[in-house]
């Protein structure tokens, strides 16, 4: 506003205060936001409100001038803006706290509950009328206000009066197909970059082509509007302008058809959009805009080669139209095409190569040159949607670890949609696989047993059903396992390293061999076992971390978890070294980080801040026939907050997605060695005396080799029940005496 006057105003300069962010919740104290400088001295009024009439010139002068800009929520009680103006100005020009400066200057109020505005201070000729029409405009248009209300609204939930649309559900997703016109908005591909490493060492981003996808699922009309690199020249904080950017957009391609060809609802795929297109259809109050619960692939539209090569060589802005659906609609509804196309898109997103095999059944398909998929007859197509589903599934399987057969119709529905759904239990999957059973066995099987009853008589029954036949053994015998762990120094001959899906640019960790076989000797095929690691980066590679010594602290555990004492390790020994993690054994390997495990990490991390988020590791060695294979975990912000919070014990936890970890690198070493410790006394295994156990029990630590999960000392309790044993047969045959003894 400033800039714009300053010649009829006198103005020789405007100048920005920076502002403490304190500001904003300190009350009793206040500073400048705006400071004018004068070309000439400027004549300057007695204190009055911004919409009095009459200014009274005391003859005093001024060369600088500020603004003080002061934000509300009024109640109903007090909202006289007026007053508050008055009052603030008066308290902050003559209390000591604030620093203004200079003895001239005004401040302005602003109510963002009643939407009141005012001012109280001195005025110098032309600024009153000036701010009156700026605060008007202001008040009326400022997006940055509406913002600011909208989320204060959200906070203290002032919404009763205002009916929310439901968000898109697989329940509801059939009324995209109604009469009225829909658009989808994506920004998933607005704002992308490639990341390379600098002459340094370091990484950097740079932006590339992007492009904003506006589908209508009726019609498939595609908006396609390229977003060229050019728009991010200068710019801050681009994530964040990239959501701006979109809304502007799709404001501008409203404003550009006829009213007829006009959204009536807009769906945002992420819900980070619909605050910015809120703000910029504020012209059109009639356009529903909703969020969507479903996780839509659109962002998988870059890999049809069409469009990704178009985005890419792009050398400015443009707005592009397709048709996504081919011709399709001549021989489908709109509902199956929809299907059809979230079904391609899904499938690129999880598998681009076989996908694009798929899509080939044979050598004669084409693409015609102004269509996107190939030409395929219906029952070409039903062939290969049912193909996309299955590789689709398979990924889902495999990455949930769920049997794809025990899913049901609407689960897979909601996979294929992007609805997200609590993977099936385990439970639901064994009923499947029993019922699958029952149907495979044909031939049946006859037992016969011969009973005696209480009279002497012999009953002889053949029965066919085949209840109560199943023998059940436990797996929890202890003796059996037992003699199985005398066999576990084979299996560290063969050890894997799971290296599939790494992220290459964190820290890399070393694990000397030495380490990793004792800890393999010491533990149980069952019951999991755990130790916390310590180590070091070399000093000409801080990426890389060298595990050098294996912590054993009393600990009990089960198949799915292990239990530690909430004290840390402590000794000199450890002074000198960083914490890695810890490692544990589990029976059977997991693809994915287990719920329990994230939730122990998290509350480490949480209690403790020497150990660091972001190099701190879970390793897991699980048991695999005849070998061992370890997997390396870190968590992610995402998953920390959630570890932090979860309550949830069980195997499987509301809230728990694949994003919570991410696996990181790891390799073994026999160029250098570790060394242990173990509790004072040698004893760590307390699963044959678990009352002995509590998570506040304090430990000392030495240096030493950790004793065999079975070692004599881990279980006195048997021993006392072998000598008890020995004991009853000594004095039950001790009825004759032996001369010859």
């Amino acid at each position: 506003v400033f800039d714009l006057e300053l010649d009829s105003l006198e103005i020789e300069m405007v100048q920005k205060e920076t502002i403490h962010p304190r500001k904003s919740y300190k009350m009793n104290s206040s500073c400048a936001d705006i400071l004018l400088f004068a070309a000439y001295k400027w004549q300057i009024s007695k204190p009055s409100l911004l919409a009095d009439g009459k200014d009274v010139m005391d003859g005093t002068t001024t060369s600088k001038y500020w603004l003080d800009i002061q934000l509300r929520w009024g109640d109903f009680d007090s909202h006289d803006i007026e007053r508050y103006c008055r009052s603030k100005f008066l308290d902050y020009t003559t209390d000591n706290m604030s620093i203004y400066p200079s003895p001239t200057g005004v401040l302005l109020g602003v109510d963002l509950a009643y939407n009141l505005h005012s001012g109280f201070g001195n005025w110098f000729p032309g600024l009153k009328p000036l701010m009156q029409r700026a605060m008007n405009k202001i008040m009326k248009s400022n997006p940055a206000l509406y913002v600011l209300r909208e989320r204060i609204r959200k906070g203290l939930q002032l919404y009763s009066s205002e009916p929310t649309e439901p968000y898109l559900t697989s329940q509801n997703y059939g009324e995209l197909f109604s009469n009225q016109t829909i658009w989808f908005v994506d920004d998933t591909n607005v704002y992308r970059v490639t990341i390379h490493k600098t002459f340094e060492g370091n990484l950097t981003t740079k932006p590339v082509n992007g492009a904003i996808f506006i589908f209508n699922p009726r019609t498939g009309q595609l908006f396609l509007k390229i977003i060229h690199t050019s728009v991010w020249a200068g710019q801050k904080r681009l994530t964040q302008l990239a959501k701006w950017k979109t809304a502007e957009e799709v404001a501008a391609l409203i404003r550009s058809l006829p009213v007829e060809e006009q959204p009536k609802q807009l769906i945002a795929t992420r819900k980070g959009m619909l605050d910015p297109l809120e703000v910029h259809l504020l012209d059109f109050p009639n356009i529903v805009i909703k969020g969507s619960e479903l996780n839509l692939p659109f962002q998988a539209i870059m890999k049809v080669e069409k469009f990704g090569d178009m985005i890419l060589k792009a050398t400015q802005p443009e707005m592009v139209l397709f048709n996504m659906y081919d011709d399709w609609l001549k021989s489908i509804s709109s509902y199956t095409a929809f299907s059809r196309l979230l079904l391609l898109l899904r499938a690129m997103h999880v598998n681009t190569e076989r996908t694009k095999i798929i899509l080939r059944p044979n050598k004669t398909t084409v693409t015609q040159s102004h269509h996107i998929w190939p030409s395929l007859t219906d029952e070409e197509w039903i062939h290969v949607e049912v193909a996309l589903k299955d590789l689709i599934l398979a990924d889902y399987g495999k990455k949930n670890n769920v049997n794809v057969a025990s899913l049901t119709q609407s689960e897979i529905r909601d996979i294929i949609l992007g609805m997200e759904i609590s993977p099936p239990s385990l439970q639901r999957q064994q009923i499947a696989e029993i019922e699958a059973q029952t149907k495979d066995v044909s031939q049946v099987t006859a037992t016969t047993t011969r009973t005696v009853n209480a009279h002497g008589d012999e009953i002889i029954v053949s029965t066919q059903s085949p209840h109560e036949q199943q023998v059940f053994s436990s797996k929890t015998d202890w003796r059996i396992r037992a003699i199985s762990a005398a066999s576990l120094h084979l299996r560290t001959h063969h050890i894997y390293v799971n290296s599939d899906d790494i992220k290459e640019s964190g820290y890399t960790y070393v694990l000397p061999k030495n380490l990793l076989k004792k800890f393999i000797c010491v533990s149980d095929l069952r019951t999991q076992i755990a130790a916390y690691l310590y180590g070091v980066s070399p000093p000409d590679n801080e990426q890389v971390k060298e595990v050098r010594a294996m912590v054993f602290v009393p600990q009990v555990g089960s198949h799915q978890s292990v239990s530690l004492p909430q004290a840390l390790p402590e000794h000199t020994y450890l002074a000198d070294l960083e914490p890695i993690g810890w490692i544990h054994t589990q029976p059977n390997e997991n693809p994915q980080l287990s719920p329990q495990d994230v939730t122990a990490h998290a509350k480490i991390l949480n209690e403790n801040k020497a150990w660091d988020a972001a190099s701190t590791v879970i390793i897991t060695c699980s048991f695999t026939p005849g070998s061992c294979s370890l997997t390396a975990y870190k968590l992610t912000p995402q998953g920390y907050q959630w570890g932090k919070s979860n309550k949830d014990t069980g195997p499987n936890p509301q809230g728990y997605l694949p994003t919570h970890y991410e696996k990181v690198q790891m390799l073994l070493s026999d160029v250098f060695v570790g060394f242990f410790m173990v509790p004072e006394g040698g004893l760590w295994n307390y699963n044959f005396m678990g009352v002995k156990h509590s998570p506040s029990m304090r430990y000392n630590l030495v240096l030493g080799t950790p004793k065999e999960f079975y070692h004599e000392q881990h279980r006195p309790s048997h021993y006392l029940q072998f000598t008890q044993m020995e004991t009853a047969t000594e004095t039950a045959g001790a009825d004759r005496e032996d001369l010859f003894a």
